[in-house]
């Protein structure tokens, strides 16, 4: 694998400064971060509503502690006003931005922008009421933008705000749009993520209707097996995560603690299916191809991809096959891994805390493993970084996938280093 990376681009890179994450594993991104590279799991039997009558009776329930810090932070009327979706990606765009360290007090807040992805499924949730006093505030706790406006007035931020929902991708699609607009010089910095909290009663019951949810209740922990032979679907699970992004000369300028460079991403519509992945995983390719031509970067220096990886058998064997297609031989030296094993699928939140992790892989060259691979495939033949973390110390690029139902697809590319610096 090649040390150095340069390119011709235009555009300059985007830091990475901030983070802040909340799923099944903590409520802080150092605590799902340990976690995880510890290879533990947040999959557990349902407990916050019964689901004795769901073929699926596991998922990935947020900690008890999320709620306590919940009640900490939430007044009783913001709680009425609003979803958890909501209070989940203000506590995690709190920890973000003082991970950034920023001076909030000197940022010129015209020119701050919130982008935040969610399926918008969980905004009007059957288990998220508000209680008493609740139903006067219906209209605006149950908007989807009010996810980025209220990350808006907790900051004061007057830049662009807005709602990006792509399903699965929604998250990744955020935080392209908010790198977009850094890159086209229409703000310095940005809060972007994703978020859902999807595990309910009525969201299990009608996914298991598509067939694609694991039904291992017996062993929750051993549930999600991406790549795995004996993979046989995914769970539901809640979280977001929010990072801040900032321009080149923003970061630089302040001396910023930076994670990563995004130096590119790619998007596009399979225009296939709501539910099924283009076969062969024809459109999985053509957005890794877009993303690593728009970074401008050989793809020979790329030495992990942070894999959508969802465990069923048809996205685990079409994702492999794409990333073949794309690097060929370099495929093999490749470090491929999913966060999913350990936590779950969170829709909206999936891509941005993947994203993250991935950042996080670069700062710290350590890799994140899968979990629960005991029985390889012999169709699905790369590294997946079985059961254990891997460190590293030449790894200079990094992929993020994120595939979503409907064929939204987004791939984001990030650097251990500003390129051409």
């Amino acid at each position: 694998m090649s040390s150095s990376i340069s390119r011709t681009c235009k555009y300059k890179p985007v830091a990475v400064t901030g983070i802040g994450m909340i799923c099944p594993l903590g409520i802080s991104t150092d605590e799902c971060w340990e976690k995880m590279l510890e290879g533990k799991s947040g999959i557990r039997t349902i407990t916050k509503f019964d689901a004795s009558e769901c073929a699926t009776r596991i998922g990935g329930q947020l900690p008890d502690e999320y709620f306590a810090l919940e009640k900490k932070t939430t007044s009783k009327r913001m709680f009425k006003q609003t979803v958890r979706s909501t209070r989940i990606t203000r506590l995690c765009a709190r920890e973000a931005l003082a991970d950034s360290a920023m001076d909030l007090d000197s940022v010129d807040h015209n020119r701050a922008a919130v982008i935040i992805g969610t399926s918008g499924s969980s905004v009007r949730s059957p288990d998220d009421l508000g209680g008493k006093g609740s139903e006067r505030f219906k209209i605006i706790r149950e908007m989807t933008n009010a996810i980025p406006a209220w990350v808006s007035l907790d900051h004061g931020f007057k830049g662009t705000s807005y709602t990006v929902s792509a399903a699965c991708s929604s998250g990744s699609y955020a935080i392209a749009q908010a790198c977009d607009m850094i890159r086209w010089g229409t703000a310095d910095f940005a809060v972007a993520g994703g978020v859902d909290t999807l595990l309910t009663k009525n969201t299990t019951v009608r996914v298991n209707f598509m067939k694609v949810l694991s039904e291992r209740n017996d062993e929750p922990e051993k549930a999600m097996r991406p790549f795995d032979k004996t993979r046989e679907g995914w769970v539901v699970s809640d979280g977001g995560c929010v990072v801040v992004l900032e321009s080149y000369d923003h970061a630089i300028k302040r001396n910023a603690k930076v994670y990563a460079w995004v130096a590119g991403h790619g998007a596009l519509s399979e225009s296939y299916s709501l539910y099924a992945p283009a076969p062969y995983g024809e459109g999985m390719e053509q957005t890794m191809e877009i993303a690593i031509e728009d970074a401008r970067i050989p793809k020979d220096t790329i030495g992990y991809v942070n894999a959508n990886g969802t465990s069923t058998l048809v996205n685990d064997l079409c994702e492999t096959s794409a990333i073949k297609k794309v690097f060929g031989r370099h495929a093999y030296d490749l470090l491929v891994s999913s966060q999913k094993s350990m936590i779950g699928h969170s829709f909206g939140g999936a891509g941005a805390i993947e994203f993250a992790v991935t950042a996080l892989g670069l700062k710290n060259q350590k890799i994140t493993p899968t979990i629960n691979y005991e029985f390889p495939d012999p169709d699905c033949d790369l590294n997946y970084v079985p059961n254990s973390m891997v460190e590293t110390v030449n790894l200079e690029a990094a992929i993020s996938n994120s595939f979503g139902f409907g064929g939204h697809n987004c791939v984001l590319v990030l650097t251990r280093s500003p390129l051409g610096k």
